[in-house]
């Protein structure tokens, strides 16, 4: 299993990429409140909390599974109406493949960790005006 502190060192250098009505943001760890103010106005919500379904327990997964994985995430919030966007995280230094995904439209955590956790995820990004930028744990 790779170690907490690398997935940490992984999601703190990330990129966060999320398509909002025809807009690419780009955000990290490091993104100023007001960018991240400028991001929530235009997605109209008050958090947005990015999942991936890839590469569960951080391992790198086949494009079959996370598809598949992907599908049946994405299908449940559109019957649930829940609103989300497309996303990605990037690695600046291109050491691990881009990971799709979603950022969902003010979700509550408990709910993120309960999707984080069926598809053995250990951690998501939750973007608020608050705290900008973060790194939530799923996993101990």
């Amino acid at each position: 299993m790779v170690s907490q502190h690398a997935v940490a060192t992984a999601y703190d250098d990330a990129l966060y990429r999320v398509d909002i009505g025809g807009h690419r943001y780009t955000l990290n760890t490091s993104s100023s409140l007001t960018h991240v103010e400028h991001v929530l106005a235009d997605a109209a919500c008050r958090s947005l909390t990015i999942i991936t379904v890839d590469n569960p327990g951080s391992q790198k997964c086949a494009r079959t599974t996370f598809t598949r994985h992907h599908s049946a995430l994405t299908q449940q919030l559109r019957e649930l109406g829940i609103r989300f966007f497309a996303s990605a995280a990037l690695a600046p230094d291109c050491d691990w493949p881009v990971e799709h995904g979603v950022a969902i439209a003010n979700i509550p955590l408990a709910s993120a960790y309960h999707i984080n956790r069926r598809f053995d995820q250990h951690a998501c990004v939750r973007i608020t005006q608050e705290q900008g930028v973060t790194l939530h744990w799923t996993v101990c």
